[in-house]
């Protein structure tokens, strides 16, 4: 399952990401007006605008730049038209066809043609090697993508060797946005400040930790279906400013030097909506951030008894009202409520201290003298590690679950640890008995998040849950909506009853907007989106 194992190393890998209802007042200032420039914080530099690049924050700096043959609505998460008039799927879904939007152009002059999309997903075929990691390149793999053909110059014909029913939802990500010709015959290395694209915007310059311009591109009139109005954009020019420090983000966009900060840490958001700014927060799809089981092959954790009081032991709620804010939900499945294929396990998911010590008790772990219990002569101690991210409550959410756990008489012994020593443990397999997880992002539940827990290589988090397999692989088949729901649901539900997850944090996207800033929303994948409705008064 070559996408689920990119999102395990993702999950490793890569930071959070910052990322929504409509900011407040957006409708109070009469008429959207043209002109101006919005300045936005980001929390990190994007390292790349070549929007295949395997980094974090690319996504938030190309999307104003590419365009792609369908865009997702917020609302529904469902696709709907972009580059692409319209699009059907044969019977089995294994092949996709998209009709071309006529007058389409690129920021150069180019005109779009059919021809120039096949070329685009040749191109990440033919990088294959050097693209490492990519997840365009994992999600084609998973489908067992085959070929894009082009038989006239509107139309794009795409084939894959079994049924992908969530094809739709990838192809709409900046992943899969339309690159010009020009920039598709520069070598990849070199591409990474020289992006040419449809979008509603165009990449003036980039200088590394510091900033990014855009400026408004005239004549662009093929925005997504749900789009807020016809033609160019609003802003004159947007400008994505590298301020790493998150007081200092909040205090830029007090001063006036930003209209726009991203990542905002909990502790920020009171303040910043008390000095009249708005805040928009939106749960990011993904994986919830939680514990994943990685000794399930050994003591004490091959006894689901002691895997299922791990579960029953921790009380989320706790933890969001003790290190975070109501922005933040309260995990209530696997996978975040954002997810499409996300199902309510909280039935499963209330804390009662007192069932997960009858577990142990029935597991044969009896309290010793120091609290911790033993069996055998052995401690009930586990093992954790865990990355810092960068999320300021990554260490005081150890420390919570450490206490927490010990209420019930298990020791927890964390490891903090590089995103290097992550990978060499977790491919040793005996280092650690849980990691701290949940980074790998995606729109549905199956294709990269659920996939992280497939026994197939290089199962990262060493499962081995037999029962949950075939669930697995019969989602990413199933091409009846329905009753692939179910199905997810019940892997969500296996994964939970059986202890192999313990969700913590729901993570959130916060994003705070300045006063004057109106029309502003995140996208589907609570990201930043393209611009193209946001307008200052």
């Amino acid at each position: 399952m070559p996408a689920a194992a990119a999102a395990a190393a993702a999950a490793l890998l890569l930071t959070a990401c910052s990322g929504a209802s409509p900011a407040e007042g957006s409708d109070k200032a009469g008429p959207p007006r043209a002109g101006g420039t919005l300045t936005i914080a980001l929390g990190g530099d994007p390292v790349s605008i070549y929007p295949r690049a395997v980094t974090p924050l690319v996504r938030e700096v190309s999307r104003p730049i590419v365009d792609s043959l369908l865009a997702l609505d917020p609302a529904t998460k469902k696709p709907v038209p972009w580059l692409a008039e319209s699009f059907q799927a044969n019977a089995d879904d294994t092949e996709f066809t998209f009709k071309l939007r006529t007058g389409v152009t690129f920021s150069d002059g180019t005109p779009l043609t059919a021809k120039i999309v096949k070329d685009n997903f040749d191109d990440i075929i033919a990088n294959k090697a050097k693209s490492a990691g990519s997840t365009p390149l994992s999600l084609l793999e998973e489908g067992g993508y085959e070929k894009t053909s082009a038989p006239d110059d509107r139309t794009v014909v795409q084939r894959f060797a079994k049924p992908y029913p969530t094809w739709p939802l990838w192809v709409a990500s900046s992943g899969f946005g339309i690159l010009a010709p020009k920039t598709l015959a520069l070598p990849l290395d070199d591409r990474f400040d020289k992006v040419v694209g449809t979008g509603p915007f165009v990449l003036r310059s980039y200088v590394k930790n510091s900033q990014v311009v855009l400026t408004r591109r005239t004549g662009y009139k093929w925005g997504p279906q749900n789009r807020g109005h016809d033609g160019d954009a609003y802003l004159d020019k947007v400008v994505y400013k590298v301020i790493t420090e998150p007081s200092v983000r909040t205090g830029a966009l007090k001063t006036g030097q930003v209209q726009l900060a991203t990542a905002l840490n909990p502790s920020d958001i009171a303040p910043v909506r008390g000095a009249g700014f708005s805040i928009v927060a939106q749960r990011i799809p993904r994986l919830a951030e939680g514990l994943v089981v990685t000794g399930a092959d050994r003591e004490p954790l091959e006894e689901a008894p002691v895997r299922q009081a791990l579960v029953k032991a921790v009380d989320a709620k706790q933890i969001r009202d003790t290190l975070l804010t109501p922005e933040w939900g309260v995990p209530t499945s696997v996978v975040t409520g954002a997810v499409v294929g996300y199902s309510d396990q909280s039935a499963l998911l209330k804390p009662d201290q007192a069932a997960a010590a009858a577990l142990l008790d029935k597991a044969g772990w009896v309290p010793g003298a120091d609290g911790i219990r033993t069996k055998g002569g052995r401690r009930l101690s586990l093992k954790l590690g865990w990355l810092n991210r960068g999320n300021p409550w990554d260490q005081p959410l150890v420390e919570l679950i450490t206490a927490q756990y010990k209420k019930i008489g298990v020791e927890l012994k964390p490891e903090l640890a590089t995103a290097a020593q992550s990978v060499a443990a977790l491919t040793a397999r005996d280092k650690w008995d849980l990691f701290l997880s949940g980074v790998a992002g995606g729109l549905d539940a199956g294709v990269g998040l659920l996939g992280t827990f497939a026994s197939t290589p290089p199962n990262f988090y060493n499962v081995q849950d037999a029962a949950l397999q075939p669930l697995l692989r019969k989602q990413a088949t199933t091409t009846d909506e329905a009753a692939r729901s179910r199905i997810l649901a019940d892997a969500q539900r296996r994964i939970i009853s059986e202890g192999l997850f313990t969700p913590l944090v729901e993570d959130t996207a916060v994003v705070a907007v300045g006063k004057k800033v109106h029309g502003f929303a995140l996208d589907a994948d609570s990201r930043l989106p393209t611009l193209l409705d946001v307008w200052l008064s």
